[in-house]
């Protein structure tokens, strides 16, 4: 069962491997098409030579929930773009950026992962914190393992429990 499970999170990933996830534009911001709306505001915020010739918001829809209740945290957006490389440009775009506001909103650009992949990265939120606060750099790399990167050497951890242990061995705790 473990197995298929994998196969199914992993199939599951590959087929949004074009997709983003918006998080914190405001409810009703796109008016009516929201591919329209994510594809002009993105052309409207990066430089023309930032995209590919055929760049293209191919998709873009309002996580579903029902109707917005007042006072709730908008919904989430996603956006299915054409072209990969188009895809891995805004998601480098947004990560060199303190900050993306939209309408005093702060607007967070994530790839979109499987329920089951982000419960495995959700693991080392804890995890992640301690590594900030003690300056150590890392980074995620699919589906869910920490890359830690100290002294020059590279580390690979499977789970947050790895990562205590290797803390544990620099001395931190």
């Amino acid at each position: 069962m473990d197995s298929l499970k994998d196969k199914v999170t992993d199939l599951e990933d590959r087929s949004r491997r074009a997709n983003l996830r918006f998080v914190a534009f405001p409810e009703g911001a796109e008016t009516e098409n929201v591919a329209t709306f994510i594809q002009e505001w993105l052309i409207g915020v990066c430089t023309k030579e930032f995209f590919s010739a055929i760049f293209c918001v191919e998709r873009a829809h309002r996580v579903p929930g029902g109707k917005h209740k007042p006072g709730a945290p908008p919904r989430n957006i996603l956006v299915k773009f054409r072209s990969q490389r188009d895809r891995d440009n805004v998601l480098r775009w947004s990560r060199s950026r303190q900050e993306i506001m939209y309408s005093g909103n702060k607007i967070q650009i994530y790839p979109d992962f499987s329920r089951n992949t982000q419960l495995k990265r959700m693991e080392f939120k804890e995890v992640k914190k301690k590594l900030q606060k003690e300056n150590i750099s890392y980074s995620m790399m699919y589906p869910a393992k920490l890359r830690l990167i100290s002294d020059g050497k590279v580390t690979f951890c499977d789970s947050p429990s790895e990562v205590i242990s290797w803390l544990e061995t620099k001395g931190i705790k």
